[in-house]
């Protein structure tokens, strides 16, 4: 079995627990459904004509453990039914120097927030929303902002996941920034990524 590290600051109460390796398949579907498409667009690129996009997909969680993200799962017994992705952002701005042009949007958002506490990725599979997974989970993310000492959190969301947008305006978040989103070969939905920020 695959061992891996945890990043995570708090302790953690079922349902939440730490991601593990035979999680990879359903955060993987969760993270792409989080992006709207551009991350399995992305993966098939990199996979090309023989290859499997969801082996890409499945391998970058641990690429992103691995670079200081924390991955929070909610399981009540029968597997993975929602996730959170974060990472604490440092003080320099990401360069954006031979990023893929889909991403270029998103990460001049998150260079306007640096030090914040940033929630990459929130989402719920289908057969789970309204439960109030998501809220659960934003709760579990201002835990650990607070306890690595951050005075805001930030996302990034796209203007068309208005439930989304609505769960974060209810948890505190307001839209600071927005940019027009490349598509390129991704035919997801929205025009716009949006910045949202919530000061702790």
């Amino acid at each position: 079995m695959t061992q891996i590290r945890s990043n995570l600051s708090v302790a953690l109460a079922p349902p939440l627990r730490p991601f593990k390796p035979e999680d990879a398949d359903t955060v993987a579907r969760l993270n792409d459904m989080a992006s709207g498409g551009i991350l399995l667009t992305v993966w098939k690129r990199m996979a090309g004509t023989s290859g499997d996009p969801w082996e890409h997909g499945r391998h970058q969680q641990f690429e992103q453990i691995e670079s200081g993200w924390s991955i929070v799962v909610l399981d009540q017994g029968s597997g993975v039914e929602a996730v959170m992705m974060g990472q604490p952002h440092g003080v320099e701005p990401a360069s954006l120097e031979g990023v893929d042009a889909e991403w270029v949007p998103l990460m001049e958002l998150e260079n306007l927030v640096p030090k914040a506490w940033f929630i990459n990725v929130l989402a719920v599979l289908p057969e789970y929303r309204g439960q109030g997974h998501g809220a659960l989970l934003m709760e579990q993310a201002q835990s650990m902002a607070r306890a690595g000492g951050h005075s805001r959190m930030a996302l990034v969301v796209s203007d068309a996941s208005i439930p989304a947008i609505r769960l974060y305006e209810r948890s505190g978040f307001e839209e600071i920034a927005r940019r027009p989103m490349f598509k390129g070969d991704w035919t997801g939905p929205g025009q716009d990524w949006v910045l949202m920020v919530k000061p702790l």
